[in-house]
């Protein structure tokens, strides 16, 4: 066959980009103009298409470093470098089917870093993010997409802003009365109720129907006497990043590096249970001359927006 590369029939190049694991699809797109263009509404696989037992494993993505340059580790651990300007000085606060909430420059807006499809939110209603924790509902293209923000305004009460998709006000919501240790997750679960962890056992839920319902609870490990209508459909794992970097050996982070990581959920490939993972907070080994980066758990998909796509 003669001729150059970049004149191969685009629903060729598609096909081709279409069966591309993550990152050389990346790689592919960046090859050339026609390139670009003739993968610009394609998904690639999310992982080799031989491992079929990592199909939900999440990835990790370090940021807050050196200025727009981050870290992206694979469930395999290869560490790639990936350029994103849409991170410096933003905070993630919620990672769900590959889509990310964040918060940065007064403003929230939802990004896919490997696509760099970007949707801002209308209206945000707060000015900076100080241990708040969010959590939507479906993908943000989605017509039922539902997001929530908390934050403890104290230990006694709890402050929830709730905005629907095509909707540019927010809905203010606070639960007072209780005394609440800091919650580190949040997610939505089912039926239009979102879940709130703390540290520990403890639970609260808020229901985003007509009702605005909140409830605390304590969790506990379930036993064989337990009702179904009393578990969870989700399991909780703790230390997520602490484990795969266990004393920093693989080099992630520095000694004199902390690292605040937000988490997401991790759906079984049965359907049957999700994994949440949960937010962390790891302490530089030295503190001297440390500095403070940020990670998000993320699953690893290419999510394509429309230009006049708007929330």
């Amino acid at each position: 066959m003669s001729g150059k590369w970049s004149d191969l029939p685009r629903d060729l190049l598609s096909q081709i980009a279409k069966g591309l694991g993550l990152i050389d699809f990346l790689s592919f797109r960046g090859v050339c103009k026609d390139w670009n263009t003739a993968s610009l509404e394609v998904s690639p696989l999310e992982v080799s298409p031989v491992d079929k037992s990592a199909l939900c494993d999440p990835w990790f993505l370090i940021y807050g470093g050196e200025g727009s340059h981050c870290s992206l580790i694979s469930h395999q651990n290869k560490c790639y470098t990936i350029n994103l300007p849409e991170l410096d000085g933003a905070t993630c606060l919620a990672s769900y089917e590959g889509w990310l909430l964040l918060f940065g420059n007064g403003s929230l807006f939802f990004f896919c870093p490997f696509s760099r499809a970007k949707l801002e939110l209308p209206n945000c209603p707060f000015t900076e993010a100080c241990d708040h924790v969010a959590a939507f509902s479906a993908a943000p293209t989605c017509e039922d997409c539902i997001v929530v923000v908390l934050n403890s305004s104290s230990d006694s009460e709890l402050e929830l802003f709730m905005l629907c998709k095509g909707e540019d006000e927010w809905v203010k919501s606070s639960f007072r009365g209780y005394k609440f240790s800091k919650i580190t997750t949040a997610l939505y679960y089912e039926k239009n109720e979102f879940h709130f962890l703390d540290g520990e056992n403890g639970l609260v839920t808020f229901s985003a129907s007509k009702s605005k319902a909140w409830n605390k609870y304590c969790m506990r490990a379930s036993t064989d006497k337990c009702s179904p209508s009393t578990l969870l459909h989700y399991i909780i794992r703790k230390n997520s990043f602490q484990w795969t970097n266990e004393n920093r050996e693989k080099g992630f982070i520095e000694a004199n590096d902390s690292i605040s990581t937000c988490g997401t959920i991790v759906p079984h490939v049965s359907g049957k249970c999700d994994m949440i993972i949960r937010s962390e907070s790891i302490e530089a080994q030295t503190q001297p001359g440390s500095r403070h980066l940020k990670g998000v758990w993320i699953q690893p998909r290419y999510l394509y927006v429309s230009s006049t796509q708007t929330w």
